[in-house]
This record gives C-alpha cells, sequence and structure tokens, in this order.
C-alpha cells in the first residue's frame, strides 16, 4: 500500500510540520518519513532517510547501550502494536557536547482508511522538539530557586533540600543547619544607605562561600533580608564548629564598601537533625531558636539548640498571651513610689510604676514579665494604660483637693516615634484638666541612641513646648554620652542605681556621679539618684550634688489607693547626716 499519498495524508501537509513524523508498520519497519523526520536524522549523523529500517530495532540497540528512555519507548510502541496500549509519550534529553536538547517522543496507533473493519495497520510515532519550553521551565525554576541579589539558594529551595537530605540522610550521619544573621546590619542600611547595604549582603555570601568551598555537598541561602543559612551533613555534631568558626571569622573582618569601612559580625544558631529535630520543619524552628538566644546574649557569637531553649520559648509564649488577656482586663496597675528632695526631705515627686495583678499568680514586679515589657508591641500597650491611669489618678487627686504632685512615666520608644502621640497626650491631659508640667515624661538611654534619633528630638521637643517635663531615665547603663544631654530638651537626668550601690565603696563611681552632677547643672538639669537604699547611700549623694533621691529608704512602691494618706501625711527624717565627711568620701576605690 502507499502510505503516504494523497487518499491519506497530503506530503506537503505532513513536510510543513515541525514535529519529525514516520510510519510503522506492525513489525515495526518505518514505512514513511516527513521532512523534519530526515532533518532530525541528518543532524544526529543519522543516514538521512530510515525508510526500510527496523525502528524496533533502532530502539532496542539504543538501549543496550545504556538508555533507559528507548527500552522504554521500544515497550509501548509493541503494546501499540498489539493493542494494548492507545497512547503513549515520554520526555527525553538528547545532548550533544555543543549544545542541549530535549524532545517529546510520541506512539500513537496508525489504522488504514480502507480495508475490512478499519483494521490497525501500523503506528505514528512523533518526535518534537521541547527544547526551549524545557530552558524556560528550567530558567523558572532557578530563578524560583535562587536569590536575586546574592544568587544563592533561597528559603524555599532550602526547605526542599532540608526535605531531601533529611529522606536520604546516611546511617550514623547528621543533618545540620546554620542560620546566620548580620549583626548592627540595619545601622549599615540607616547611615551609609541601603545601595551599601546590598554590597555587603553580596560580600557576606561570597565570604560565607569561600568558607565552604572546600565541603561537599554544602548548601548555602539567603534567608531574606540579612539571614542566611549553611545545611551541611556531618558524621558528628561537633564536626560543624571548624567551619561554624571559619564562618564566623570571616564575617567579623570589615567590609570595603566605597571608600568605607563597615563594620559586622554575625550570630549564629546550630541545630542538628534527627538530634534536635523530628521533622524537618521543626529543624528550621530548632535552629531559629538557637540564633534567636545568640541574639539575645549579646550578638556576635554561636549557639547551639537545646531542648531548654524551646521550652523557654513556650513559656515565653504563654506569658505573651496571659499580657495580651491582661491588657485587655486591665490587669496592669500603677503602683507610686515617692521622689525627695535631699536638701530638705520634701515630697517633690511620684515615679509610676507599673505591676501586674495576674489571676494566678497574684501581684507580679516587673522583673517577673520582664519580656513583655521589652517586646515592642507588649511593652507599649502596656506603657500606654499607665500613662492613661497617671492621668486618671491626677485628676481624681485634684478632685479630692490634695497638693499638687508632679508624676514621672516612662516612656517607649514607639510612643515617641507616633506621629500622633503629642496630640493624643494634650488632649487627655486637657480632657481632665490637668497641666502637662504635672507629668514628667521618663525616656531611657536606648530611646537617646536608638532609631530614628532625630524623629524623637522632635517630638521630645514638641512635648516640652507643650508644657511636659522630660527626664532621661537609667543614665550611665547604656550608650549615651554627656554631649546627648546637651542634644536633646530635657529637664533632668536620673543616675541608675547601678551607679548609685557603688558609691560607698568606689572612688570611680563617686567621681562619675560627681561629674555627671555638676555637667548637668551647668545645663541647667536636675539630678536624681535611684536606689537609695540606706543613709549612707542618701548621705553619699546629697554631698555629691544630687538634687533629689529615690528608693526604698525613702518608700516602697504603693498602691494608688494609698498615696492620697502618703502625700497628705508626708514627714521623712532623714537618718543620714547632711553630708559626711570628705574624707570618707574617698577612703576607698574599686
Amino acid at each position: 500500500m502507499d502510505w503516504l499519498d494523497k487518499a491519506h495524508v497530503p506530503r506537503s501537509v505532513v513536510d510543513a510540520l515541525t514535529a519529525s513524523i514516520c510510519i510503522i508498520d506492525r513489525d515495526g519497519v518505518i514505512r514513511a518519513e516527513n521532512g523534519a523526520w530526515q532533518n532530525f536524522s541528518m543532524r544526529n549523523r543519522g543516514a538521512g532517510s530510515y525508510v526500510g529500517a527496523n525502528y524496533l530495532e533502532i530502539c532496542g540497540k539504543a538501549s543496550d547501550g545504556g538508555c533507559e528512555t528507548a527500552l522504554l519507548f521500544g515497550t509501548a510502541i509493541r503494546d501499540v502494536l498489539a493493542g494494548a496500549c492507545d497512547r503513549f509519550e515520554t520526555e527525553y534529553p538528547c545532548h550533544s557536547p555543543d549544545e542541549q536538547r530535549w524532545f517529546l517522543a510520541r506512539v500513537t496507533p496508525f489504522k488504514a482508511e480502507s480495508g475490512p473493519g478499519n483494521r490497525l495497520s501500523g503506528a505514528v510515532i512523533t518526535h518534537q522538539d521541547i527544547t526551549g519550553t524545557k530552558l524556560l521551565q528550567h530558567e523558572l525554576k532557578r530563578l524560583a530557586d535562587t536569590d536575586e541579589l546574592t544568587r544563592l539558594k533561597n528559603r524555599r529551595c532550602l526547605f526542599d533540600h532540608i526535605q531531601s537530605s533529611a529522606a536520604n540522610l546516611a546511617s550514623g550521619s547528621t543533618l545540620a543547619l546554620c542560620l546566620l544573621d548580620l549583626d548592627n546590619f540595619k545601622e549599615i542600611n540607616d547611615t551609609s544607605g541601603h545601595d551599601a547595604g546590598d554590597l555587603v549582603i553580596r560580600a557576606a555570601a561570597e565570604r560565607i562561600l569561600l568558607a565552604t568551598s572546600d565541603m561537599q555537598s554544602v548548601i548555602v541561602a539567603r534567608m531574606g533580608g540579612d539571614e542566611f543559612a549553611v545545611l551541611l551533613e556531618v558524621k558528628r555534631p561537633w564536626r560543624v564548629v571548624p567551619l561554624v568558626e571559619k564562618i564566623f571569622g570571616l564575617l567579623s573582618e570589615p567590609y570595603s564598601i566605597s571608600n568605607e569601612t563597615v563594620q559586622s559580625a554575625a550570630s549564629i544558631g546550630i541545630a542538628f537533625y534527627p538530634l534536635d529535630a523530628e521533622s524537618p520543619q521543626s529543624l528550621l524552628k530548632a535552629a531559629d531558636l538557637a540564633l534567636y538566644r545568640a541574639k539575645h546574649e549579646g550578638r556576635s557569637r554561636y549557639m547551639f539548640y537545646t531542648t531548654a531553649l524551646r521550652e523557654e520559648v513556650a513559656q515565653r509564649k504563654a506569658l505573651f498571651n496571659e499580657a495580651r488577656a491582661g491588657i485587655a482586663r486591665a490587669e496592669f496597675e500603677t503602683y507610686f513610689q515617692p521622689i525627695v528632695s535631699l536638701k530638705d526631705k520634701a515630697l517633690v515627686g511620684l515615679e509610676a510604676l507599673v505591676r501586674w495583678q495576674h489571676p494566678e499568680k497574684g501581684l507580679l514586679a516587673p522583673g517577673q514579665f520582664l519580656s513583655v515589657l521589652n517586646d515592642r508591641n507588649l511593652g507599649t500597650a502596656v506603657s500606654q494604660a499607665v500613662l492613661l491611669q497617671v492621668i486618671q489618678h491626677l485628676s481624681k487627686w485634684r478632685r479630692d483637693q490634695l497638693p499638687v504632685t508632679r508624676v514621672s512615666v516612662n516612656l517607649t520608644t514607639d510612643q515617641l516615634q507616633n506621629a500622633n502621640f503629642v496630640e493624643f497626650l494634650c488632649r487627655e491631659t486637657a480632657a481632665l484638666g490637668i497641666e502637662p508640667d504635672l507629668i514628667k515624661l521618663e525616656i531611657t538611654e536606648n530611646v537617646v541612641v536608638g532609631e530614628d534619633t532625630e524623629q524623637v528630638c522632635s517630638v521630645l521637643t514638641r512635648l516640652r513646648s507643650a508644657g511636659f517635663l522630660i527626664s532621661l531615665d537609667d543614665f550611665g547603663t547604656g550608650y549615651a554620652s554627656l554631649t546627648h544631654m546637651s542634644q536633646f530638651p530635657l529637664d533632668e537626668i536620673k543616675i541608675d542605681m547601678s551607679f548609685v550601690r557603688e558609691l560607698s565603696a568606689s572612688r570611680k563611681a563617686r567621681a562619675v556621679v560627681r561629674s555627671v552632677t555638676h555637667l548637668a547643672h551647668e545645663l541647667g538639669l536636675s539630678v536624681v539618684a535611684e536606689g537609695i537604699e540606706d543613709a549612707e547611700t542618701e548621705g553619699i549623694v546629697t554631698a555629691l550634688g544630687c538634687d533629689h533621691g529615690q528608693g526604698y529608704v525613702f518608700g516602697r512602691p504603693q498602691p494608688a489607693s494609698v498615696i492620697p494618706e502618703l502625700i497628705r501625711q508626708w514627714d521623712y527624717a532623714s537618718l543620714a547626716p547632711r553630708a559626711l565627711p570628705a574624707s570618707n568620701l574617698r577612703s576607698s576605690s574599686k
């Protein structure tokens, strides 16, 4: 029979198709082919035309040479010719030293239109070049798996590798995951710009790759922002330490960015599968907990995951949930501690201090829920609640005709970065008839040296212009310098109790307090000494020139209910002398 005459398919139509097409008979012999098939044959160093050759034998020779696709395709052709299969297709690579190519091979039944029963006459075989599609798929996968900035693997790809590595982990081996976070990266972005930050990220990626270049099967990924990950298989967990030390050392070296030297370091958290985690998902969480601990402990260090970390996080999560409920139920209460004039022991003010009336644990001091206060959102919510309570208490004391008493209240960074905070505070105090100068707003050192200092300074200036007083709390515990006393609109500084408690034994501590007090007075600021717990310390801070004192020697924090009586009956008789002899102030050093 004529396998390709006009009664079947016009040759011009078949030759116009880009797919390579041939028709075989029931024995596998090629009876017809189109132009694309001939071109495909010549391109692959074939004879050009394969008409008369047995395609099943061609598949057999290829499978004998180790080509599994040829064996699979030959079997499928026999199934189609036997009527056991209506259609089969498979993709296969056909690479050469010069190029990479992929094809889609398909076999379908060929039935003659004439003849009894329209019986099966053979099969149609096509080979379609799908190289463009495969290259596009590979590029899309590369983009989906790759971090654009560093060309490292991204977070999604890393998780895929964690899953596959865990599934194929060799017996006796351990999968180590190291999460790395660049220290002070936000400061680099803020001071040198985001372009410089991107250069630091690229340089850090290159250093991590350099540290791992002599190791096999190591996956380096960028998790996002300034966080990276290194995944590797080790025989023993301790064998990851030399690599971590090497990475830590490289990332601690300064970066030369646009004629500028930038200093950074890294915090690293390390966890192991299956030692620390039962699943690939929990491995990532365990390493993240270790990283959090490394950052919490002061940064620039590496730490291993322990079960205690998970328990700590679970407790912290439970505490945060309780705190959110406590805020909604108004469980956070304001206590007040006296602030006294060191000159005549007159009551000059009160500091508002928060307590948590926990429904199950009873009254909690701040040290028992410090993580709540340090949390940005929860800490601000608690601070806002205390501020509103202070305004309400001041209003009530005024209605009760108590002597005017100024109250100091701590603020968080978020409150000062809120563009509406000044208007909010002015509105709330005005609504209850409270003069602004009855409220002294305390800020800590981390506020004046932290993020957006210009914005904070602007808000403080507006608050002071509105009549509120500003106090710098805990001076000496952070990074605030003496110059900050002149740069910010302050009325007062409070010397931290860590200095005050050293005064009786440390000449250096006394010298610092004396110098700070003198400079503050030159700038027109008053000075409060915190943490005065005995008469001797009271005498020392008085002799050093401090204006006001606060501490247990004058009174412990009290609930608002007892403050009216405290104000009415205030009569403190100091047990300390007005000033200790000068020789005593210089008698010891530390």
